[in-house]
């Protein structure tokens, strides 16, 4: 199975490290294929979040079924996140530290109301994707 992680930014190596660890796990499942996008500088907001959102649009491997990570997503737990990985090609989608225009996606999840660090949140994801995996294959991890 291969995963596609698609984010605005790099990783410090504090989280890298972490995030490589989680990888490591994930490997024995799936493959996790990660596209860092380098974040625009720019102090027109509009403009900046436009030009992430196309340079987001244009890395989505084809036929690859998306999800957007937003607070204004469906609300999901752990279980239910882990039946979002049903398929080969899944693409989850990290944007920058202002957003997307996220008209451009339909389906969108949330992982809390509460708002987190870009680094934080992608290390995160991995987590609940190895997590996600321990769930399908009765590993004891998830309680």
């Amino acid at each position: 199975m291969k995963l596609n992680i698609i984010a605005i930014g790099s990783l410090t190596k504090e989280y890298q490290n972490i995030y490589d660890s989680y990888l490591k796990k994930i490997s024995f499942f799936a493959s996790i294929n990660l596209i860092q996008i380098k974040e625009i500088k720019n102090p027109n907001i509009d403009l900046k979040i436009e030009k992430e959102t196309k340079l987001i649009l244009e890395k989505i491997p084809k036929n690859s079924k998306v999800y957007y990570l937003s607070l204004s997503g469906k609300k999901v737990n752990s279980i239910q996140f882990s039946n979002l990985i049903d398929e080969d090609n899944i693409t989850f989608i990290i944007g920058g530290s202002n957003g997307v225009d996220e008209r451009c996606f339909i389906n969108k999840i949330s992982f809390s109301d509460l708002t987190f660090p870009h680094q934080l949140f992608r290390v995160m994801l991995v987590e609940q994707i190895y997590r996600s995996f321990t769930i399908k294959n009765n590993i004891e991890y998830h309680k």
